[in-house]
């Protein structure tokens, strides 16, 4: 499903500012050269606000993992 919308987006979205972030991330790889150091601070800056908000609520979510253990 996630294969699929990225193809679909690949082909119907031409102008670069209303592509999705995974399909940006796509568009870094050319056909005989990729800049990896690119790509990779790309997927960093992709990752990093869901990463900051489990941090900031890893608390809440262990909590709430651990309160449904209990018989």
């Amino acid at each position: 499903m996630d294969l699929q919308r990225l193809l679909l987006a690949l082909a119907l979205m031409v102008s670069g500012d209303k592509l999705p972030v995974t399909t940006a991330l796509q568009n870094l790889q050319g056909s005989f050269f990729t800049d990896t150091n690119l790509l990779a601070a790309g997927s960093v800056l992709v990752a990093l606000p869901t990463v900051l908000v489990f941090v900031a609520l890893q608390r809440h979510f262990v909590s709430g993992l651990t309160m449904g253990a209990n018989k």
